[in-house]
């Protein structure tokens, strides 16, 4: 049997009205999702639980999701994330991958995620002159000079590597085409922006190499599986395939004005 499965990402629900909110989460709906899965970016720290509580109140299926930059403004990663992850358990459907192994969006396709982060490996970190908001907005990234912010990057993104490392394998063992949501592009190729790949300047800030790396790591130990990444982020929309099994889609995005990035048809 056929699952149609929805994917959103960088939909910045606090940049609408109530009422807009409303008439989006109804498009949703009206899409007839067996499973909805969310790229981060919902909110921010502060009404992102709220928002979670409407997609669910919303959407009969269940929802899989990772959190994004925006989703920790106003906050921190370690309390949003304990937050968050609280609020799921209250609210069955609700699914946060980042503390979760993985789950199956059908008999033959299984879904893993994490949040990811910009690790600031790919680019030239050292000279780049953006200055990224998550540095005044994030608790854990605001009291620290260039430098050892960079240790605190590499350090999240570090950890949805391994993150990967341990729950990707047991989805491929298990699945023959296994999706994987994050936030953050794992690839320069799929730094998108504007029909362009990002310069040196933009991708230490658009970009998880350590995930990157994880995957074509694993998925070259698995070359009879199918691996699609979601990611987001950047706003721009594009794909890039890295490996022969390795699918990469970046979707694309609006402040203001959020859509559905693609719909799937899983076997």
């Amino acid at each position: 049997m056929t699952k149609r499965v929805v994917w959103l990402t960088d939909i910045h629900l606090n940049f609408l009205t109530d009422a807009g909110v409303a008439a989006f989460l109804e498009n949703v709906a009206a899409a007839g999702p067996d499973a909805v899965l969310i790229g981060g970016d919902i909110g921010e720290a502060p009404n992102v639980c709220d928002y979670l509580g409407l997609l669910r109140a919303s959407i009969a299926a269940p929802i899989y999701f990772v959190l994004g930059n925006h989703d920790f403004y106003h906050g921190s990663v370690r309390e949003t994330r304990g937050r968050v992850a609280r609020f799921c358990e209250e609210h069955p459907g609700l699914h946060y991958l980042t503390v979760e192994t993985f789950q199956s969006l059908s008999p033959k396709v299984g879904v893993v995620g994490h949040d990811g982060w910009a690790d600031g490996r790919l680019g030239d970190y050292a000279r780049s002159l953006v200055k990224m908001l998550d540095w005044k907005l994030i608790e854990e990234l605001r009291s620290h000079d260039r430098q050892s912010r960079w240790d605190v990057l590499k350090g999240l993104a570090d950890e949805a590597a391994a993150h990967f490392r341990r729950t990707l394998p047991l989805a491929l063992e298990q699945f023959r085409h296994v999706a994987l949501l994050t936030h953050v592009p794992p690839f320069l190729e799929a730094c998108w922006h504007e029909g362009r790949i990002s310069d040196a300047d933009w991708s230490p800030h658009f970009t998880c190499h350590a995930v990157g790396q994880a995957i074509l790591e694993i998925m070259d130990a698995h070359p009879d599986r199918q691996l699609t990444v979601l990611c987001g982020h950047t706003h721009g929309q594009g794909e890039t395939r890295p490996r022969e099994n390795v699918q990469v889609l970046t979707g694309g995005a609006e402040y203001g004005t959020p859509k559905i990035a693609r719909v799937f048809e899983f076997d």
